[in-house]
């Protein structure tokens, strides 16, 4: 080694010393490079009272079991077929565990199958109470066959055993499903979807997007709506009357 290269090295090995010697650990401590740092993921806002009211019930919120899922609950904001919030202070979507984790079982496969998207939750558990305001809303309309009759029992939306669900790209974006959410018309039925594309009413990439969304949701357990592209069920409803408890305060 020269000997002036080993003249540098050796003050600054005695200037490091001497910042230990005489100037605190946090003076002297080198900045982490942006790579090593880890961010810690933000911690989950605290439940209001109908989320709480919610979990009285044994439900769980989906995105504990798998925080990839996405959730934009229509209800709890204007733009829906009521046109105004039914879910004031409701921005979790709670479920029955089984259901929920079914729900989590399609999400990983279709990530498995498909990164670039995921499923985004638009409704799910559904307190009586708002099932009669929406019924009220669309009573002596040809869209009552649309909305569960309460008083001819709960629907599944009603014991958290059901799920209202659309697929998205990693920018949260929509895909084209052929329909909007809630769009009550045959469009939106999924039992002659062909005869749909044939006639221009919905696009063949709506129909793929359809046939993936129903597959990893029947592939996880979960059986579709025909009237309701985007509704998946946990159970037949005279199943759930038997067993589960229907949400109501």
């Amino acid at each position: 080694m020269h000997a002036k290269l080993f003249l540098c090295l050796l003050a600054a090995g005695l200037a490091a010393v001497g910042c230990r010697q005489h100037r605190t650990d946090a003076e002297c401590a080198v900045e982490p490079s942006p790579d090593s740092m880890v961010e810690e993921a933000p911690a989950a806002a605290p439940d209001t009272k109908t989320e709480a009211l919610l979990r009285s019930f044994g439900l769980v919120d989906v995105q504990e079991l798998d925080p990839t899922i996405q959730v934009h609950l229509v209800y709890a904001t204007a733009d829906n077929f009521v046109g105004e919030v039914l879910y004031a202070d409701l921005h979790k979507a709670f479920l029955l565990p089984q259901m929920a984790e079914k729900v989590a079982r399609a999400q990983q496969q279709l990530r498995a199958e498909r990164p670039d998207l995921s499923l985004m939750i638009l409704d799910a558990a559904r307190p009586l109470s708002i099932q009669r305001k929406m019924f009220h809303l669309v009573a002596g309309t040809p869209r009552n066959i649309y909305v569960s009759n309460p008083k001819h029992g709960p629907g599944l939306h009603n014991y958290g055993a059901a799920v209202d669900v659309t697929l998205v790209d990693t920018l949260g974006r929509l895909l084209d499903m052929g329909t909007a959410f809630d769009h009550f018309g045959p469009e939106a039925h999924t039992d002659n979807e062909a005869l749909l594309v044939r006639e221009g009413k919905i696009s063949r990439e709506a129909f793929e997007n359809r046939r993936l969304l129903r597959r990893v949701m029947k592939e996880a357990g979960l059986q579709p709506l025909r009237s309701e592209w985007w509704h998946f069920n946990l159970m037949p409803r005279e199943q759930a009357r038997r067993r589960l408890k229907p949400i109501d305060w």
